[in-house]
């Protein structure tokens, strides 16, 4: 009895999976808003580049490379989704999968977010630089902090992953 209760809860808990699908679907139309407001911006830019300051025109390219950051999580996301839902029939049926997305486990995954983040705060510092006279102190300091810990986070996750890589040796 005890083997059957337990293939059944092997079972169950193997096919919860799934249940991340609605969100991954989710993130498929965020992307799509994501994709849709970039070439919003983009077309901003090109209808009043004639009137834009130097300044200008490069906090609206920091919001374009802002947008595209973004959209790589999203897709990082995407295809760990697909890693996680186990759809190995998608994968067999691509076989450039691993030059594109390379080998994917939880501590590359971590990392690649960590980094992503770590970019996209960075880029919005960059943009409060660029315009510092209009921005106040207090929140670029934030912004800095934010960054810092990005980075700190990303140094320890490397770390911690290297840490126990060597153990397995």
């Amino acid at each position: 009895m005890s083997k059957v209760l337990e293939q059944i809860v092997a079972t169950v808990l193997i096919a919860s999976r799934w249940l991340m699908a609605p969100l991954y679907l989710g993130l498929i139309a965020a992307l799509v808003v994501e994709i849709v407001e970039f070439f919003r911006e983009l077309a901003t830019i090109i209808i009043g580049f004639a009137g834009y300051e130097s300044s200008t025109l490069i906090l609206a390219i920091l919001k374009l490379i802002d947008l595209v950051l973004l959209g790589n999580l999203l897709l990082i996301m995407l295809f760990a989704g697909i890693l996680t839902l186990g759809v190995n029939l998608v994968i067999e049926h691509h076989p450039h999968w691993s030059r594109f997305m390379g080998d994917v486990d939880f501590a590359g995954l971590k990392l690649k977010v960590v980094a992503s983040l770590t970019a996209i705060a960075a880029v919005g510092l960059l943009e409060s630089f660029i315009d510092i006279e209009k921005v106040s102190k207090v929140d670029v300091m934030w912004e800095i902090a934010i960054l810092l810990a990005f980075v700190v986070s990303g140094v320890m996750l490397a770390w911690m992953d290297l840490l126990v890589a060597q153990r397995r040796e």
